[in-house]
């Protein structure tokens, strides 16, 4: 297997010191959770694969649809026809592809109600209107504090994930209930009280592959963004890793963020605005790939 680590400078550094004393995450599982392979999709987008850890704990009626639509091959060859520089990349489009396949509509998975003692957030700081932002499971997330929690019944705080950069999300009308196959991979953060967080369904998130997210190609500003029939970059491939042999299926770590070590760092991070929190330095992940 070939061993591709993914993280900030800072963390490569802390194990470059480390050296041979470093076994690897699978030998380390307070600091480092693996990804099961029912829930890693692999889209191969222009030559390159870009790994989607899919939340259904977050979404689960969507990435239900997500799974059926990528095993039954309908995201394949599909069209990303609306991409803008710096906002999303947009395709599933089934119907550009395959028109004879319908999938039903789904109700808005924006928020979820998050039991504390069993999602554990390790928070980093307090929005001006007074809700947390902290991490989950390597994803930052907004919303109530443990502590309201305590005092409601069931106990349980109303969550949602932000719109990063590699945040992958689902598309709709106007109608919130509306998502069936379109989603949309976040190039750049839109968060906060202007942006899509609590609004649109997220139920995913990019551990490799930002960069040639931001690589697919845009559309016109004066066309919003939408190319011109076939001109666009395709998804060449979408699939459940799982369902890969297992020799050509990736490995994927991402560091626990209710682990000692990030906590032990994040207690010293303090961030009030959502936009700021994006742009700190992404969680590492350890992606073991297959031998070409």
């Amino acid at each position: 297997m070939l061993r591709n680590l993914l993280m900030g400078a800072a963390a490569a550094a802390s194990l470059a010191v480390a050296g041979a004393a470093w076994a690897g995450p699978a030998d380390d599982p307070a600091n480092w959770r693996k990804v099961p392979a029912e829930n890693l999709l692999q889209l191969t987008i222009n030559g390159q694969d870009v790994l989607v850890e899919l939340r259904p704990d977050v979404a689960p009626t969507h990435v239900a649809q997500i799974k059926k639509i990528a095993r039954a091959g309908h995201f394949d060859k599909v069209p990303f026809h609306r991409v803008i520089d710096d906002f999303m990349a947009q395709g599933g489009d089934t119907s550009l592809v395959y028109p004879q396949v319908e999938y039903p509509a789904l109700r808005g998975e924006f928020t979820w109600q998050r039991d504390p003692a069993k999602q554990r957030v390790t928070w980093i700081g307090t929005t001006p209107d007074g809700f947390k932002l902290g991490y989950l499971d390597g994803v930052l997330v907004q919303g109530q504090p443990d502590e309201l929690a305590m005092i409601s019944y069931p106990a349980v705080a109303r969550t949602w994930m932000l719109h990063c950069s590699g945040v992958t999300s689902m598309a709709r009308t106007n109608d919130p209930n509306s998502a069936t196959t379109q989603f949309f991979l976040m190039r750049q953060p839109r968060v906060g009280p202007e942006g899509l967080d609590a609004k649109y369904t997220t139920w995913g998130w990019s551990v490799s592959g930002v960069e040639t997210i931001r690589g697919i190609k845009t559309g016109d500003e004066g066309e919003n963004g939408v190319l011109p029939p076939g001109t666009a970059d395709v998804l060449t491939k979408a699939v459940i890793v799982a369902d890969l042999p297992k020799s050509k299926q990736s490995t994927v770590y991402v560091r626990r963020t209710d682990g000692p070590e990030f906590m032990a760092k994040a207690a010293e991070i303090k961030v009030s605005d959502p936009f700021d929190a994006c742009y700190l330095p992404p969680v590492e992940t350890v992606i073991e790939r297959p031998n070409p």
